[in-house]
């Protein structure tokens, strides 16, 4: 059966399928052949709403054998077309098409006038290439909604815990949001995305944390450090004693998964991340991320804050990125104004939680650690009393009132 003119033919025989179909799909998708065929189709669609056999080969006429052979293979199939054939008619071309450019790029890798250098971006198109996303289509009436709430009361919510007790009775964090951790350089970004990344795969979880500025083992280091509670240096220099090194038992089965991602993109993240059936992913950090399409460093990062958001909310992984803060004024409390080099940040992220070495303030004049819900879309803005033990790599809560901002 040639799915592309069988589905063709459904659409033009039943034109209130149009919209389970013609939105995914491009004219890359379909050969050579039938890319007239589907150009005309989906171009009248889109200009009438609608889809009519006979008007659209009276506008083209060129085009009408083409149009109507592919009305006969359907009607020669004797399938029916039903919303869920369609449905899995264009699930169907889009994987073939995926396959087809997959196969492609990796023609191309192996091409004798492919450097050494071209391969990451290919890599990273090959990623793109296998990632198919169908988003629903359809509007759901306010009652729906209702009705879908109603039946769910005695669900629990789901909520995917930080693993800090203190942050998680703030902090609801779900599937498919964006999380930014924002601090100034040591100020404890990665020991704490660590720190999450281990509790939530104590969980359950499963967590693929994407490396951008730190080699694996370095990392490692720091995780046997926060969970044997012992200095950092103790553990580089190996003098860590064996009795306490048995207390690492419980990592080895953690869906924990680390590596490496210098110079990577978005789109290679989510590969990966889909590959490894990930429910939460963390970037360490965003503005280390490839993005080669924009003009500027402002327009770049613009361009990655919007891919992360894209990737939450298609995939339905929770995506914490940690980030960079502006160096300027290094011992004043933290603003999300001092994001790094973009305001999309701000407008992508679910919640965003900033740190930050000896701050002052006119309330504390004395030197302290700072860390604070600067935007919480399901809950109020708060000052957590969290200190940041940098020795041992630990973030532990201390036992002073919360401050609502």
């Amino acid at each position: 059966m040639n799915t592309q003119k069988v589905l063709i033919g459904a659409l033009l025989a039943q034109p209130d399928l149009a919209p389970y179909s013609l939105p995914e799909l491009d004219v890359e998708h379909f050969a050579l052949d039938l890319q007239p065929v589907f150009a005309a189709v989906s171009g009248f669609w889109n200009s009438t709403g609608t889809l009519d056999a006979v008007q659209i080969c009276a506008r083209y006429p060129d085009r009408k054998a083409a149009i109507m052979s592919c009305f006969d293979e359907w009607t020669a199939e004797c399938v029916r077309a039903t919303r869920s054939n369609v449905e899995k008619w264009t699930q169907i071309i889009l994987e073939q098409a995926a396959l087809t450019k997959f196969q492609s790029l990796a023609l191309q890798a192996g091409s004798s006038v492919t450097t050494f250098a071209d391969l990451p971006a290919l890599y990273d198109q090959m990623g793109e290439a296998l990632t198919l996303d169908r988003e629903e289509q359809d509007f759901k009436s306010i009652g729906e909604l209702v009705d879908d709430y109603i039946r769910r009361l005695d669900e629990k919510a789901e909520y995917i815990p930080t693993g800090i007790p203190v942050l998680d009775k703030y902090l609801h964090l779900s599937p498919g949001n964006l999380f930014i951790i924002g601090g100034r350089p040591s100020a404890g970004k990665t020991a704490l995305s660590l720190q999450m990344a281990c509790e939530q795969a104590r969980k359950g979880y499963r967590v693929c944390y994407f490396s951008l500025e730190t080699d694996p083992a370095t990392l490692n280091n720091r995780i046997i450090a926060n969970r044997l509670a012992v200095p950092l240096a103790d553990v580089k220099a190996k003098k860590v004693p064996q009795s306490d090194l048995d207390d690492l038992t419980e990592l080895h089965k953690l869906p924990l998964f680390i590596r490496s991602a210098s110079g990577k993109s978005v789109g290679w993240i989510k590969g990966q991340a889909k590959r490894m059936k990930a429910q939460v992913v963390f970037i360490d950090y965003l503005q280390l991320l490839a993005e080669g399409k924009a003009s500027d460093r402002y327009q770049q990062i613009t361009s990655i804050s919007i891919a992360l958001h894209e990737l939450a909310q298609t995939t339905g992984i929770l995506v914490v990125a940690l980030a960079q803060l502006n160096r300027s004024a290094a011992h004043t409390l933290p603003s999300v104004a001092d994001l790094k080099e973009s305001g999309q940040i701000e407008q992508d992220a679910d919640a965003i939680l900033l740190l930050a070495n000896d701050v002052t303030s006119k309330e504390r004049p004395e030197p302290h650690y700072y860390c604070s819900l600067e935007k919480n879309k399901e809950g109020d803005l708060w000052t957590l009393p969290i200190m940041f033990d940098k020795p041992r790599q630990r973030f532990l809560a201390v036992t002073s009132e919360l401050e609502r901002r």
